[in-house]
């Protein structure tokens, strides 16, 4: 989708931190709200955190970058959907209720600071959050079906921009993500047909628009990306998970290779680590595994554990990989070497 023009927003301050709005596409919302217990990671300036819970029993758990110093806060946010994000000035959460974002930072046990809201008629929230050593952000989909992204640097606040697609090139969406891509924000939507895009942007230089190499017949399952290629898993029609490398903008493929000891109903979570390499998290028929990948298509094991049966949910920066997964006593955070 081209971008037709950029627009100046006007800033708005999350605890001293610069956020930034940018609106992507339109189309119609068809995605239903997840209703088991969610697990979810983010970076911080510090080490990382892990959000687990239901609507009603929330709470995070942040650790240093060796995993530990731990420490657990409730969070006092019942609405059916929410997101956590590490900035850099601590915790913050992110809800729908009443039609809009709510934004607030975890300032203690049950505690929150002052409350920001964003959006006119917020639909619901966009998968996944942005979260890497550089950014942080959340997206939510309008009732009109544009798609929207919030987002602040991690260490130095970004000038406001803002950028808009032809309404006329825009197709009707069904399904949003975003995620971290180096120093820019990558913003998923999907159609009715399964075309998906992404707009990849940043304050300074607006936003330009990638095609994601998927396949009516291909189910997409994940995707993590840097600023100039993307790792994608999708399953095909027998339902096999597959792992592409493709280049942006051009969404051209370098390969495409199957995932031989996934699970036929497990998650994955991906995300970058480093400028040239992924982790993905997922379960195989030996328990729960982290690879990772580079653009060779050579995938090594980082992380294992024979005894997790959920599939684990990865964050990466400073050198090392969060895997947060789950046990029948709660949730266990492990925090690995992985270079980049």
């Amino acid at each position: 989708m081209p971008i037709a023009s950029t627009t100046k927003l006007d800033l708005c301050v999350l605890a001293g931190l610069v956020a930034t709005a940018i609106v992507a596409a339109r189309g119609t919302p068809g995605v239903e709200v997840p209703t088991t217990r969610e697990l979810q990671t983010a970076v911080l300036s510090t080490g990382f955190a892990f959000m687990d819970g239901a609507p009603t029993d929330r709470h995070i758990v942040t650790v240093d970058w060796d995993g530990a110093n731990a420490k657990r806060r409730a969070v006092p946010v019942v609405a059916p959907e929410a997101r956590m994000i590490g900035t850099g000035a601590g915790v913050a959460v992110g809800w729908l209720e009443k039609s809009k974002l709510h934004l607030a930072r975890v300032t203690g046990d049950g505690e929150l600071g002052e409350v920001s809201h964003w959006g006119k008629r917020v639909k619901r929230l966009c998968a996944r959050t942005v979260s890497n050593e550089h950014l942080y952000g959340i997206g939510w989909l309008e009732n009109d079906g544009t798609v929207w992204v919030v987002y602040g640097a991690m260490k130095t606040q970004l000038a406001a921009a803002g950028a808009t697609v032809d309404d006329a090139a825009a197709t009707r969406t069904v399904w949003c993500g975003v995620a971290a891509a180096g120093k820019k924000v990558a913003l998923l939507w999907s159609d009715q047909h399964n075309r998906m895009n992404i707009n990849f942007c940043d304050p300074k230089a607006g936003c330009t628009t990638a095609r994601v190499p998927l396949s009516k017949k291909e189910t997409f399952a994940g995707i993590a990306c840097h600023e100039k290629r993307c790792l994608m898993v999708a399953r095909d029609a027998k339902g096999t998970a597959n792992a592409g490398w493709f280049s942006v903008p051009q969404g051209k493929l370098t390969w495409w290779k199957p995932l031989t000891d996934a699970t036929p109903d497990t998650a994955f979570s991906l995300t970058a680590a480093g400028d040239n390499a992924f982790a993905v998290g997922y379960v195989t028929r030996e328990g729960a595994t982290a690879i990772r990948v580079i653009e060779s298509g050579s995938m090594v094991r980082a992380w294992a554990d024979p005894y997790s049966t959920d599939a684990p949910e990865l964050a990466w920066s400073n050198d090392r990989l969060l895997v947060a997964h789950r046990h029948a006593s709660g949730v266990a955070p492990e925090v690995v070497p992985l270079p980049r």
